[in-house]
């Protein structure tokens, strides 16, 4: 007879591996705008870079964030669309931890960087997330609603970010920003080796 607690090892086992794919659809109730909203922010993968290129943004010139506002939620609705030329790669989640790990990174420094850094990894950063989340519209999802909420998720994120750090004038607040990038940083390492 088997112990409960090899049991419990086996149960937890069981919700770990399944309990991601089940959480990752929509729930019942939910409209498709407000799916799109919720859909990057439940995977450790979507949601990191979100957060770290919000801060990068803040750290860099009023323009480059400006710029950074349109760009990344333009970049979130035409990545949904690659999936129309070409099936999600699985790749592509090694890449935003990579890119995670960068901006984790760049942010620690607390440097000004040249704009199209920043640019850049908000087109790479964009379109890999509307590409990843664009595999939950199906049929039952209306495409428009379900984009525009993935849009304005990142929007919002992008914004407060960048109005977090801009707000941030005392020093430590400032500290307190850079060992953030530090931490995200290292979870993007830390995830990219797990898989």
């Amino acid at each position: 007879m088997k112990s409960s607690t090899e049991k419990a090892a086996r149960v937890l086992l069981m919700v770990g591996i399944f309990s991601s794919a089940a959480f990752a659809h929509p729930m019942k109730g939910v409209g498709d705008f407000y799916a799109g909203m919720l859909h990057p922010l439940i995977t450790v993968e979507t949601l990191l870079p979100l957060l770290g290129l919000s801060l990068l943004a803040g750290q860099q010139s009023r323009e480059t964030a400006t710029k950074l506002i349109v760009i990344f939620p333009a970049a979130l609705a035409v990545g949904t669309l690659l999936i129309l030329v070409r099936p999600f790669p699985a790749q592509l989640t090694t890449s935003e931890l990579l890119m995670t790990a960068c901006l984790g990174l760049l942010i620690a420094l607390a440097r000004r960087i040249p704009a199209w850094i920043p640019i850049g990894l908000s087109l790479l950063i964009g379109l890999g997330i509307g590409w990843s989340n664009s595999v939950e519209i199906t049929g039952e999802v209306s495409a428009v609603r379900f984009v525009a909420g993935l849009s304005l998720v990142g929007l919002l994120i992008t914004t407060y970010g960048i109005g977090l750090v801009r707000q941030g004038k005392l020093e430590w607040m400032q500290i307190a920003v850079r060992v953030a990038g530090s931490w995200l940083a290292a979870v993007g390492i830390l995830v990219l080796g797990l898989k």
